[in-house]
């Protein structure tokens, strides 16, 4: 026999050996229920609890009455000369349009994202967002500014109730932004706006 035969032979043993070892290990399995998980009470208001968590992760939070106040403070606040400005939200017009064949690589030009934030969580200041809020998803990223809307009747106390509100089924992307993006690595110094975002506003509408 060949050397060439006998490694395949070896390989092949060992290789059967494995798999019939797995095949005994899913033979023996037993399916055990997930554990039932509390829904832990989260004290305080819940829109003051997000305005404060927010601010702690260097996030900036408005309060606005309604939808409209919304693109009213948009109009006023934001500067906008100069700059690249993508909208994903209805009565607030950018400068940077997209479509369904935009490469995602163009966003890196844009500097203010407004878009729609699904849920808050009140625990942590964090938004959940999706990518058929954001639209094109890379412009969220790649943004100087990044400003979500969010009713605060979407906040809910805790991450176990936020979770429970979501269906993760749906869609293919989504993801909590909590504040702009900040890294602490470097001699455990925080630093804001290190792979993203410089600043994130929440405009809380109700």
């Amino acid at each position: 026999m060949s050397k060439d035969v006998l490694s395949a032979s070896v390989q092949e043993s060992s290789r059967d050996r494995i798999m019939a070892r797995i095949r005994a290990g899913r033979e023996r399995h037993t399916e055990v229920g997930l554990p039932d998980v509390p829904m832990y009470d989260i004290k305080g208001d819940k829109v003051e609890n997000f305005i404060a968590k927010l601010e702690g992760f260097d996030g900036k939070a408005v309060r606005v009455p309604t939808r409209g106040d919304a693109l009213r403070w948009l109009a006023e606040n934001l500067e906008t000369d100069g700059k690249t400005v993508y909208s994903a939200v209805a009565g607030f017009k950018g400068n940077f349009e997209v479509d369904s064949t935009t490469d995602p690589h163009s966003a890196n030009v844009v500097d203010i994202c407004v878009a729609n934030g699904i849920l808050g969580v009140g625990e942590t200041g964090s938004i959940w967002v999706t990518e058929e809020s954001l639209g094109l998803t890379a412009c969220a990223l790649f943004s100087t500014d990044l400003y979500l809307l969010l009713e605060v009747d979407k906040i809910y106390s805790g991450l176990h109730q936020a979770y429970a509100a979501l269906n993760l089924a749906n869609g293919r992307y989504g993801a909590f932004y909590t504040g702009p993006s900040a890294t602490a690595d470097i001699e455990a110094v925080h630093i804001t706006g290190a792979q993203g975002e410089i600043s994130l506003t929440a405009i809380l509408i109700g």
